[in-house]
């Protein structure tokens, strides 16, 4: 069962292009494991909001038309997020803190789907970004 609608897992400029079928970029892994902490924490979860009329464009899979991406682009830096792989998402638990979500994520490490990578750090206090990429070679608990 999936508990997300795509617009909130996809950049505003990838829904206007590719629709319904912009689910193709997002790795399976990251939905799975997804899905399951939405299942087992039991609470509604923000990512993207921009087609509900909020203002979060780039929580989830980034092209090179957003912001951040774009920034990096023209000051011809070298931008690898694995926002822009479809294998990160930044997401908020309704009623949760930050650092409870992380907390709760290292506590149940052993039963996700799937390994996970979190951040840390000061930039993070309102999100929690988790990614799935290169997962099997990283530590869960591992800051980066």
């Amino acid at each position: 069962m999936n508990n997300f609608q795509l617009e909130e897992l996809v950049c505003d400029h990838v829904f206007k292009k590719y629709g319904k079928t912009a689910w193709q970029f997002l790795d399976p892994r990251l939905l799975i494991t997804l899905n399951w902490i939405r299942r087992e924490i039991d609470k509604p979860i923000e990512i993207n909001t921009y087609h509900w009329g909020g203002t979060d464009t780039q929580s989830g899979l980034r092209c090179n038309l957003c912001r951040l991406v774009n920034a990096r682009t023209k000051k011809h830096m070298v931008y690898m997020s694995a926002h822009c792989e479809g294998q990160a998402i930044d997401f908020s638990v309704k009623g949760l803190t930050a650092d409870y979500v992380r907390d709760w994520l290292v506590d149940w490490k052993s039963f996700l789907p799937y390994p996970i990578r979190l951040e840390h750090g000061d930039y993070a206090d309102d999100w929690v970004h988790l990614d799935v990429r290169d997962a099997l070679l990283m530590d869960l608990d591992r800051p980066v």
